[in-house]
């Protein structure tokens, strides 16, 4: 069956623009504006803000605490360069329905990826055609799509003490140059800090952004403690 006609809006400086989803592939989507935002009210259920994406240096807009959580996730990979929230609507002509996935993600190698982010309970008929219909538009584009719908309460609890050590001011050279000469060896995170002693002020710390990071890996599905297991990458 061939794919619905889409067309893409989108507004940068302030200024909208339209055209059909094929012309697109040369936008920065990365620096785009905002092209939605829900009404606020007393007593509304969601929390929105601002989140500081350590990769990019820049704030990015959240409608949730479980968008900030996919904002974290993205937020670890240091081949992000760029994510700009609500970056567009897509609309298609046969049927009137448009939607507006929640991030747009640029990599260094120019790579575009565009994210929905969704509870797996939530997501009903009507989401999943949206997402459906949305990674047509991506596979004609050359863009991965991505729906982020699988983040449990304890990873996000994981994400939210980890993000607390993505700031340059925890990452320690000398710990990292330690743990790439002891790649593959496994300790709990108590036992790696006690070895980094040695080589910096704040071995927790530095522990801690190595994990966010990715130079030890852990069970992040499991609650993160000092006695929890890490393997140097």
């Amino acid at each position: 069956m061939a794919s619905a006609h889409a067309e893409v809006e989108w507004v940068a400086g302030g200024k909208c623009d339209r055209r059909d989803a094929l012309d697109v592939g040369d936008i920065s989507f990365e620096t785009v504006d905002v092209v939605r935002r829900p009404s606020s009210w007393k007593h509304k259920r969601n929390y929105e803000g601002y989140y500081w994406v350590a990769t990019t240096g820049a704030h990015v807009w959240f409608e949730s605490l479980y968008e900030r959580a996919a904002l974290m996730k993205l937020d670890r990979d240091r081949r992000v360069i760029g994510v700009a929230a609500q970056p567009m609507w897509i609309h298609w002509s046969d049927s009137g329905r448009k939607h507006a996935p929640d991030f747009f993600v640029r990599h260094r190698d120019g790579r575009a990826v565009l994210v929905d982010v969704k509870p797996a309970h939530q997501i009903g008929d009507d989401d999943a055609e949206a997402f459906r219909r949305t990674r047509e538009v991506c596979e004609q584009l050359g863009w991965n799509y991505v729906v982020v719908s699988g983040i449990t309460a304890i990873e996000h609890r994981n994400l939210r003490f980890l993000s607390g050590y993505r700031f340059d001011r925890w990452i320690s050279a000398q710990a990292n140059d330690e743990l790439r000469d002891r790649s593959g060896e496994r300790r709990t995170l108590r036992a790696w800090a006690e070895m980094l002693d040695r080589v910096c002020e704040e071995p927790l710390g530095a522990i801690y952004s190595a994990v966010w990071w990715g130079s030890l890996t852990v069970d992040e599905a499991s609650p993160l403690t000092l006695s929890s297991m890490a393997a140097a990458v």
